[in-house]
């Protein structure tokens, strides 16, 4: 299921952000999750991986959880997903918040 989020999600010019995030920096902030399902459906599953992992240690970092659960992972990246395709216009943090990690 998890394959299946990451074929599915993308934001605007991520694929060719993420792709240059070897030469700069990502700002996050800029991200709608419209933005986000198109780049994540545009990339591969190491790259979504690493930008999932990304917002889950954002999230850690803004509620102070230090451990990584690898099964509420999978269920935050499932819900993440299904949450930015019902409100493609909210921004994905704000968005990352909102589903929160279990």
């Amino acid at each position: 299921m998890i394959a299946l989020a990451f074929t599915i999600v993308a934001p605007e010019h991520a694929t060719a952000r993420m792709k240059k995030s070897q030469e700069q920096s990502i700002d996050f902030s800029s991200f709608t999750c419209s933005s986000f399902i198109k780049e994540m459906a545009d990339s591969s599953e190491e790259d979504a991986g690493a930008v999932l992992l990304w917002l889950d240690g954002y999230l850690s970092g803004v509620s102070g959880d230090t451990v990584l659960h690898w099964k509420g992972f999978e269920q935050f990246a499932e819900n993440l997903v299904t949450h930015c395709q019902e409100n493609r216009d909210q921004m994905l943090l704000d968005a990352a918040k909102n589903v929160g990690i279990e």
